[in-house]
C-alpha cells in the first residue's frame, strides 16, 4: 500500500461551501477520500454576515463528514476577487515586475496596500505582447478565511481564485482536446467564462449568477428566499420559449420564465465575451461548451445554450482523471461533481505543476501562521531559559558566598600591607621627581653634542658628493659650504663668515661661527661669565615658553662649487643633486621628503669661476638655542 499525505480543499463559494479530502500518493496521484457541501443561502453573498455563516458551515461539514486533515488549500468566491487580463509591451525580463506593479496600481479598484495581489504570465501574443492574468482580493477578506480555518485547528497553505482553480482542473482532465473549448461556470452570485485553445487560457468574470433567479422569483411569488431557493432546486427549469406550453403549476411556469430571462442576460455577456476573445485576443470560435457550477444542472440549461450558441454542450467532470476511493458512493458524487471543479483544482496544487499558480496569502497571515507553528518551541525555550537562569542564579549565589569568605581572609592579611603602602607613597613621589630631573639632564647632555654630529654629517655628505662627481666626470669638482642658516630669523650659525675649502685636509680652515654659539654647543670650553653654563635656570629643569621660540626645525645650506660647465654641461647639476641625495639618506638627522633644493639651479656662464645653490634641510629633531 502506498503511503499518503491527506489534505483538504475548500471552495468558499458565495452560495455553498464545498470540501474534499484528498490523498497525495507516492506515485504522484490525487485520490479523493471524502467530500461534502453545505449551502449558505442568501447570507453567503452578504459580506456583513458571511464570516459567521461560513464558520458554521465549516463546523457542520467537519463534524458530519469527519474530515481529519489539517492542512488546507482554499478558494475565495469569485465575486470578491478582482481579475483582469492585461497586455504588456515586449520588455526585458528584469522590468516585467515593475511594469506589472504599475498595471496593478492602474487597474485594481482598491489601494494596493489594502489588497493582496498576484499575477501570472499566461503567454505571448503574435505581436510579442505579454498576456498577464492579474488578480487581487482585499486583505481583510483573506484574513477572515484564515481565521475561519484557524478556529477549527487548520493550517491554511494557499488561497487561490476560482478562475485559476477551475482552469487547472480542466487542463488536468481534458488536456487532450483540440480546437477552442469554452467552459461556463455558473455560480450563485457570479459566473466564470474560460476559453482554452492551443495551450493558452483566457477568462472573464460575469456578474450574473443563479441567486438572481431565486431573488426575482422570491419577489414575484412573495416567498421567503430559502423557500424560493428550495422550490428552484426541486421544481425549477429553464423555459424553452414560446414554442412550448407552460406547465400547469403557475409558480413553476413563473420560475421557468425568470430562469430563461436570467440565462438570456448571461448569454448576452457570454456572446460579448466571445466576440472580444476573437477580435482582441486572436482566438477562434469555440467548438464546444462545458457547463459547470451549481446552477448549471437546472433542467434545460444545456439545451438553452446549445440553441443560443449553436455548439455542442457537455457537463464538466473534474474527477475524470482523479482516483476515487472505493468506499465513496459514486451516485452521490455524480450529483455534485459538476460543482467541484475549483475543489479539484485546489487539490492539484499539491501534486502536480499547474498551468496557473497564484497565491493570495497576505504577509500578515503568513507571519501569524509561522508564529503559531513556532509557539510550542518558543514556550519550551522560555521555560528552559527560566530553568537555566534559576540554575545560574543558584550557582552564582554559592560562588558569592565562597568569594566573601576568601575576601574576608585577604582583608585580614592586607591590612598591615596597606599601612606599609601609605608610608612608601611619599618616597615614591620623591623618587619620581628626581628621575624626571635626571631624564631632563640626560636630554641636555645628548643635545650638547647633537650639533657637532650634525655638522659632521653635512661635512661628510659634501665630501662624498665631491668624490662621486670627480669619479663620474674625471675632473676636479671643488665644493664648499658658504653659509648655514636656520629657519629662525636673525640667527646665522656661521657668524656671517664663509667656509673656505672645507675638505679632508686637516690644515684647512674649519667653519666659523659665533664664539658664544660654539661654547653653547660644546665646540669651545664654557666660560664663567654671562651665565652660559647655567643651562637650566629653573629648579625643575623645565624650559620657559620663550625658550620654545628658539627651536630650530629647518636649516638652509648655501653651497658653492667650481664651475665645470665648460668641460661638461651637466657637471654642475650633477654635483648639486648628488649632494641632495647624500643628505636625504641621512634619515637619522633629516626628513628625506622635506629635504630638497631651493628654487632652480642658477645657470652660469662657462667663463664664471663658481656656481651657487641652496638646499633646505628639515631636521628630524629640533635644536634648541637655549642652554
Amino acid at each position: 500500500m502506498l503511503k499518503s499525505k491527506s489534505f483538504l480543499s475548500i471552495d468558499l463559494g458565495a452560495g455553498c461551501v464545498k470540501v474534499a479530502e484528498f490523498d497525495q500518493t507516492d506515485s504522484g496521484s490525487l485520490v479523493l477520500k471524502k467530500f461534502g457541501q453545505h449551502p449558505l443561502g442568501l447570507p453567503g453573498a452578504q459580506d456583513a454576515v458571511r464570516e459567521g455563516v461560513v464558520k458554521k458551515a465549516l463546523q457542520s461539514l467537519i463534524t458530519d463528514q469527519g474530515f481529519n486533515a489539517k492542512n488546507i488549500n482554499a478558494c475565495a468566491p469569485g465575486y470578491q476577487v478582482f481579475s483582469k487580463f492585461v497586455k504588456l509591451p515586449p520588455v526585458d525580463s528584469s522590468k516585467v515586475t515593475q511594469i506589472i506593479q504599475y498595471e496593478a496600481q492602474q487597474n485594481v479598484p482598491f489601494p494596493l496596500e489594502e489588497v493582496v495581489w498576484d499575477y501570472q504570465i499566461m503567454g505571448t501574443s503574435p505581436s510579442g505582447e505579454l498576456e498577464v492574468l492579474l488578480v487581487a482580493i482585499k486583505t481583510d477578506l483573506v484574513d477572515k478565511v484564515f481565521k475561519a480555518a484557524e478556529s477549527h485547528g487548520m493550517v491554511l497553505n494557499l488561497v487561490d481564485v476560482s478562475q485559476a482553480a477551475i482552469c487547472n482542473a480542466f487542463r488536468y482532465n481534458y488536456g487532450d482536446l483540440e480546437g477552442c473549448t469554452m467552459l461556463l461556470d455558473i455560480g450563485a452570485k457570479s459566473s466564470n467564462l474560460l476559453f482554452f485553445e492551443k495551450g493558452k487560457m483566457f477568462a472573464r468574470s460575469i456578474n450574473v449568477g443563479a441567486n438572481s433567479i431565486t431573488q426575482e422569483f422570491s419577489t414575484e411569488a412573495k416567498m421567503r428566499f430559502p423557500d424560493a431557493e428550495k422550490f428552484k432546486i426541486e421544481q425549477g427549469f429553464v423555459s424553452l420559449g414560446g414554442a412550448y406550453e407552460d406547465p400547469d403549476n403557475p409558480q413553476q411556469a413563473q420560475i421557468s420564465k425568470i430562469a430563461r430571462q436570467v440565462m438570456t442576460r448571461l448569454h448576452i455577456q457570454v456572446n460579448q465575451t466571445m466576440q472580444f476573445y476573437r477580435t482582441q485576443q486572436g482566438g477562434s470560435a469555440p467548438d464546444r461548451l462545458f457547463l459547470a457550477g451549481g446552477a448549471s444542472i437546472m433542467p434545460y440549461t444545456a439545451q438553452f445554450f446549445a440553441e443560443k450558441l449553436n455548439v455542442e454542450v457537455e457537463y464538466f467532470n473534474p474527477f475524470r482523471a482523479v482516483e476515487i476511493d472505493p468506499s465513496l458512493n459514486l451516485e452521490d458524487l455524480a450529483r455534485v461533481a459538476h460543482s467541484f471543479g475549483e475543489v479539484v483544482g485546489l487539490g492539484l496544487r499539491n501534486v502536480v505543476q499547474c498551468p496557473v499558480e497564484l497565491n493570495l496569502m497576505p504577509k500578515s497571515s503568513l507571519q501569524r501562521q509561522e508564529f503559531n507553528r513556532k509557539k510550542p518551541y518558543l514556550i519550551s525555550s522560555v521555560f528552559g531559559l527560566v530553568l537555566v537562569v534559576a540554575a545560574i542564579g543558584l550557582f552564582y549565589s554559592q560562588v558569592f558566598g565562597e568569594k566573601q569568605k576568601v575576601m574576608n581572609r585577604l582583608q585580614t592579611i592586607a591590612a598591615p600591607l596597606q599601612n606599609l603602602e601609605g608610608q612608601l607613597k611619599p618616597e615614591e613621589s620623591t623618587l619620581a621627581t628626581q628621575l624626571s630631573k635626571v631624564e631632563a639632564f640626560e636630554g641636555l647632555v645628548q643635545q650638547r653634542f647633537y650639533w657637532t654630529d650634525l655638522l659632521q654629517v653635512i661635512r661628510g655628505s659634501l665630501l662624498e658628493a665631491e668624490s662621486e662627481a670627480q669619479k663620474r666626470f674625471s675632473l676636479d669638482a671643488g665644493l664648499w659650504l658658504e653659509a648655514l642658516k636656520p629657519d629662525s630669523p636673525g640667527i646665522d650659525l656661521t657668524g656671517a663668515q664663509t667656509f673656505d675649502d672645507w675638505d679632508d685636509d686637516e690644515d684647512e680652515a674649519s667653519p666659523m661661527m659665533d664664539i658664544e654659539m660654539m661654547k653653547r654647543y660644546g665646540l669651545l670650553p664654557m666660560g664663567d661669565s654671562g651665565g652660559d653654563d647655567d643651562w637650566d635656570d629653573d629648579e625643575d629643569g623645565a624650559t620657559s615658553d620663550e625658550d620654545n621660540e628658539d627651536l630650530i626645525t629647518k636649516l638652509t645650506l648655501s653651497c658653492r662649487g667650481v664651475n665645470r660647465r665648460a668641460i661638461n654641461p651637466n657637471a654642475n647639476n650633477s654635483l648639486a643633486f648628488t649632494l641632495l641625495q647624500k643628505l636625504q639618506t641621512q634619515t637619522n638627522y633629516f626628513n628625506a621628503d622635506d629635504t630638497k633644493l631651493i628654487g632652480e639651479l642658477a645657470q652660469v656662464n662657462a667663463e664664471e669661476g663658481t656656481f651657487k645653490f641652496e638646499i633646505s634641510l628639515k631636521l628630524k629633531e629640533p635644536i634648541s638655542l637655549v642652554d
